[in-house]
């Protein structure tokens, strides 16, 4: 499947992956090869259920352009397993993926709340890749 462009009219992705509750983060790359402009682009892949909290697993690609604002630290915590879900947002013509928005974060969501792991950024485009 190509990379398809989220836009904010097309509702919510990771509803799809059932907010990604129990997927595992299988990598974050963030590019700062290009020393001459901010920060470009980054780059999340995670193991997760097919659609629909499908038996089939696959890798979701959500790669970021114009990044603004990222961080994945939050002490010696690790969180290579979303047990608290994750939650692809938009405000003010940006989009964030927030990777732990808590237990009240997926089910109803917080839309102020925004933890210590996520990414901000202009644009995602998004892709699955079958296994």
């Amino acid at each position: 499947m190509p990379m398809t462009r989220l836009r904010p009219e097309d509702g919510d992705l990771l509803e799809r992956y059932g907010h990604l509750y129990d997927d595992v983060i299988h990598s974050v790359r963030v590019d700062f090869s290009d020393l001459s402009r901010p920060l470009g682009g980054a780059e999340v892949v995670i193991y997760a259920r097919e659609a629909g909290g499908g038996r089939k697993w696959i890798y979701l690609h959500l790669r970021f352009s114009g990044v603004k604002a990222f961080q994945f630290t939050d002490g010696d915590r690790s969180y290579q397993v979303l047990s608290d879900g994750g939650r692809l947002s938009w405000k003010d013509g940006r989009v964030t993926l927030d990777l732990d928005p808590g237990p009240d974060g997926i089910d109803p969501p917080d839309p102020t709340h925004v933890s210590h792991f996520f990414i901000t950024a202009d644009a995602c485009d998004w892709e699955e890749e079958a296994l």
